[in-house]
């Protein structure tokens, strides 16, 4: 997967805070307003911090969600990631993490309806726990290089720099 700045959309540190308390509709006016399609996109990044825990979800492959169950799908498999730096996870934390990562989904669905309209049924919902599950990848973080994250599709390493 190439992580090219043409390839990734990184969005506001508190972006994930205002999605969950703004509508819906909001949503749409405020892409619209922005003119980005975040479904021409690779990987989507959204910062987030609860109760002074800083992570990062990083969406990838959402423009694929309707394909990647066909037969010859050769792409990525769609996924959220979500990298917590210390890996200091509580219980509280992971549920917090959940409910991040279903508001997270809940508007991919509703920009993914915004964009191809309500026509097909089979595609009004297409980012569910299933197609686009989470992932918490371990591993170390050592100061002065990039993070890597291992690709779970090939086992492959790529560079995400956070």
């Amino acid at each position: 997967m190439a992580c090219g700045t043409n390839h990734v959309l990184p969005f506001p540190s508190n972006f994930i805070d205002r999605m969950i308390v703004t509508s819906s509709q909001q949503w749409i006016q405020n892409m619209e307003h922005q003119a980005v399609d975040m479904f021409d996109f690779d990987v989507l990044l959204m910062p987030f911090e609860s109760n002074g825990h800083k992570s990062i979800f990083a969406i990838l492959g959402s423009k694929h969600i309707n394909d990647y169950m066909k037969h010859g799908f050769k792409d990525y498999r769609p996924c959220i990631l979500h990298i917590v730096p210390y890996h200091s996870e509580t219980q509280g934390l992971i549920h917090v993490y959940n409910s991040a990562s279903a508001k997270i989904r809940t508007w991919l669905n509703v920009m993914w309806r915004a964009k191809f309209g309500r026509n097909h049924f089979e595609s009004m919902m297409p980012f569910t726990n299933r197609s686009m599950p989470l992932s918490r990848p371990s591993g170390k973080c050592f100061q002065h290089h990039p993070t890597y994250i291992a690709d779970y599709t090939s086992h492959s390493m790529f560079p995400i720099l956070l």
